[in-house]
């Protein structure tokens, strides 16, 4: 995330000398160089109204520079004054008619105004006088159309010129990952920055890049390898040491996260939400003590941190701490109550200590906020199972869950049920369904009833359906 900097005393100054002396119709000359700096504080504020004031100052002063008039052209076009900002542009273009600036500030804005042809164009001319160097800003700006023009494939290419020209370009490679998202051209992508790689194999941008490429075919431990080189390169690219610790915890590579997690944490500092993401591999790792550690840190800074408290009612629901979980999950709700997995977790703290009218209805509560999420159906399921309402959860399964959605945890629910039920037949033909639609959540059958472990016929069915697998594999 960009971040405002705190302007110097110099600029506070001139700032201020500005706009004191504006205000009282008392402009002496000032310098072409202060000028600059008050139209760049200005633009950087957001403050337009302010930066154009100067700029009109610049032009009278230095009413032969056509930078002035480029200004002002920029801030119109930030504005969405496009029409103006064309007609600075013209005057711009009568002082310095072969600025390639003015050509390119003129295609954005004819393509933000929705005059492709225009700006294409121009595009074109500009491709056949430029040299090689100058190439690579005219690629960016063809990118820029094809972004607007939503021609994801057209941007990556451009981008991919660009960087062809400049494998060092900063504005390219940051760009370049939207256009692969966009266009998801991984393949593509992984083949480019190979062989920006090759040029430059400290590009730290160039690794970030190929290791979300890899991420998104599913090719995980490049992925974390090269994002990894990526944070290796640029010590402190927060990004990198972020989405590599994000892909270890998806891969179940809790240790190797927790360890990037705590490097990023000793080059960038204290931060909650890094903070945050240590406790929750903690806690993944059953160091529920360390979690918890940070976990109070971060919410000592930030009590109204919901994730926080929810890792922590978790850390206390893992060490069978029911009430002290209870009282976690309560904050995390009271923060925010829209949040179906904390509703599902308290619904099952409250099972724990036997509460079962506030288990069921916060449970309810889960499905009612995700009706399309299976796993909260199946900890509404469970307990009613559990709890030997075994009718009532047969009809929730016929004429709510799978009304609402589907997964082989329902049946897997519907099956353990009708079985109990005495429905054998019909289990039976439910629990085939769920094996071949999910074998590997087979074990919450007996999370459920764990007297199905000594079932010979249901382990048999189950068994059968392993070795077909295997075969198959």
């Amino acid at each position: 995330m960009n971040q405002r900097t705190k302007p110097n005393n110099l600029i506070v100054s001139l700032v201020s000398q500005f706009e004191h002396n504006y205000a009282n119709g008392n402009l002496a000359f000032i310098s072409e160089k202060n000028l600059i700096e008050l139209i760049q504080y200005y633009e950087s504020e957001l403050m337009y109204r302010k930066a154009l004031e100067v700029v009109s100052v610049g032009i009278t002063q230095y009413n032969y520079n056509a930078d002035f008039l480029i200004a002002k052209a920029r801030i119109h076009f930030k504005m969405a004054e496009f029409s103006k900002a064309i007609h600075y542009l013209d005057k711009a273009e009568t002082i310095a008619p072969f600025d390639n600036e003015i050509q390119l500030l003129k295609v954005k804005v004819l393509a933000s105004d929705d005059k492709f042809t225009e700006a294409m164009a121009i595009i074109a001319e500009l491709k056949q006088i430029c040299s090689s160097w100058e190439l690579v800003e005219v690629y960016l700006c063809e990118a820029f159309v094809f972004e607007t023009m939503h021609d994801f494939d057209g941007m990556f290419f451009s981008l991919a010129e660009s960087l062809k020209r400049d494998h060092k370009n900063e504005d390219a490679l940051e760009r370049i990952w939207l256009a692969v998202e966009l266009s998801k051209r991984y393949f593509d992508s992984i083949r480019l920055h190979d062989e920006l790689l090759e040029q430059d194999p400290y590009s730290h941008l160039s690794w970030f890049n190929l290791g979300h490429a890899y991420a998104c075919i599913g090719e995980y431990e490049n992925a974390i390898d090269a994002l990894e080189y990526s944070f290796i390169v640029n010590r402190e690219f927060n990004n990198a040491y972020m989405d590599c610790a994000d892909i270890c915890v998806q891969t179940g590579k809790y240790k190797k996260a927790l360890e990037v997690f705590l490097e990023a944490e000793k080059i960038n500092g204290f931060d909650e939400e890094l903070s945050l993401k240590i406790a929750e591999c903690q806690f993944l790792l059953g160091n529920t003590g360390a979690a918890k550690v940070n976990l109070l840190k971060s919410i000592k800074m930030d009590p109204y941190s919901d994730e926080a408290y929810h890792i922590l009612a978790k850390c206390y629901a893992k060490e069978e701490k029911w009430n002290h979980a209870i009282k976690a999950f309560h904050k995390a709700i009271a923060i925010d109550e829209g949040v179906e997995e904390y509703y599902l977790g308290i619904g099952e703290a409250y099972y724990h200590v036997g509460s079962f009218d506030k288990a069921e209805k916060f449970l309810q509560t889960a499905t009612s906020i995700a009706p399309e999420a299976s796993q909260y159906w199946c900890g509404y399921l469970s307990f009613l199972i559990k709890t030997r309402q075994i009718t009532k959860a047969i009809d929730v399964i016929e004429n709510e869950a799978l009304q609402a959605t589907f997964g082989a945890d329902i049946l897997y629910c519907q099956f353990v049920a009708l079985h109990l039920n005495g429905n054998f037949e019909a289990a039976v033909k439910v629990l085939e369904e769920a094996l071949v639609e999910d074998i590997d959540q087979h074990s919450l059958i007996f999370e459920i009833e764990p007297e199905f472990k000594l079932n010979k016929q249901v382990n048999s069915i189950i068994n059968y359906y392993m070795m077909e697998l295997m075969d198959t594999k």
